[in-house]
């Protein structure tokens, strides 16, 4: 019942994604039932930046990976606490992005 979270808020997640990534074109967005990732597009970076938030054992987790390696990994059980810490990092991933 709780993964459902997920995919009840994909146009909240579609929103957020063009209110924040609108202007950068190297970037996508996948939402499944269980995980929401946005990606920087990139053929020569094979671990390109990424922030992700997926409902795993019971738990939600949301990673940010800022182009070189996972920055950082935040666990919660609680969906409305993950999603605040989500929009968090897709924010600072869109700045990262345009800075680069």
């Amino acid at each position: 019942m709780t993964n459902q979270n997920i995919e009840n808020d994909k146009i909240k997640f579609q929103n957020l994604y063009k209110s924040f990534f609108s202007e950068l074109k190297n970037t996508s967005i996948e939402i499944n039932i269980d995980k929401v990732s946005i990606t920087e597009i990139s053929t020569t970076n094979s671990d390109p930046a990424a922030v992700e938030l997926e409902f795993k054992q019971e738990q939600f987790c949301v990673s940010f990976w800022d182009g070189y390696s996972l920055a950082e990994i935040y666990e919660t059980k609680h969906y409305e606490v993950a999603l605040t810490k989500y929009k968090k990092l897709a924010k600072k991933l869109a700045k990262n992005l345009r800075r680069y």
